[in-house]
């Protein structure tokens, strides 16, 4: 793969509670480089970034819903969800709801899923199920109520929890197979790791900035 080829598979971010103008400009500096596909910040950041962003031909404005807890109601995220349409974002991430996952809660889940899913239509969700706060049994769920859903992608964590691990790629495949594109985020931070996660099926990354550049920067090197 050319470095293009692995830039059009990260989506380049700035999430955390603390991330600041400071940073989002790094990250719109190394855009202009390297054609990461997506920009995500938070989303109070989006109308600072946006006419930046849609000048770049093979890059989009991502916005994040229910972030990071997934706790919030259905309708407060349906109107983050239309909000961030409405300001021009290309894609939207959302968090499940993680507590009524763990209580078994399903059909709530999968109808708070739809909910976004249909607010943001045509626009592609992705949707976050938080592997590390998860065990093998519910991630397997987790992933079986998001393949049936009909998303764009299942997303394995927010960043914020802690890392995705292998093991939790293999639960995942083991249970939904190919038939639903699977995107990383949280400890990815070197091109041997994306490449790995690559070989197991992995088609998309969430990448903090620093990590996403460094990223870059040993393609360059290789």
């Amino acid at each position: 793969m050319n470095k293009e080829q692995i830039a059009q598979m990260i989506d380049i971010s700035a999430v955390r509670a603390d991330s600041t103008w400071d940073e989002i400009e790094q990250i719109l500096e190394a855009t202009k480089k390297y054609p990461f596909i997506c920009v995500f910040t938070m989303p109070s950041m989006i109308d600072r970034i946006k006419d930046t962003v849609k000048s770049l031909p093979k890059t989009g404005v991502g916005g994040i819903v229910g972030f990071p807890s997934g706790g919030d109601t259905t309708s407060m995220k349906v109107n983050q969800a239309k909000e961030l349409v409405a300001v021009g974002c290309d894609e939207v991430d959302m968090v499940l709801n993680i507590g009524k996952l763990k209580s078994g809660f399903y059909d709530e889940v999968k109808n708070d899923i739809l909910a976004v899913k249909e607010a943001v239509a045509p626009l592609p969700l992705k949707v976050i199920i938080e592997v590390c706060l998860l065990t093998d049994d519910q991630i397997a769920k987790a992933s079986e109520i998001v393949r049936d859903c009909g998303v764009a992608f299942l997303k394995t964590g927010t960043g914020w929890a802690g890392a995705t691990t292998m093991h939790h790629i293999d639960i995942i495949k083991q249970t939904v197979g190919d038939t639903i594109p699977l995107k990383v985020a949280g400890g990815v931070r070197d091109l041997n790791t994306l490449l790995e996660m690559k070989a197991k099926g992995v088609s998309r990354f969430g990448i903090g900035y620093k990590s996403a550049i460094q990223i870059m920067e040993q393609c360059e090197e290789a």
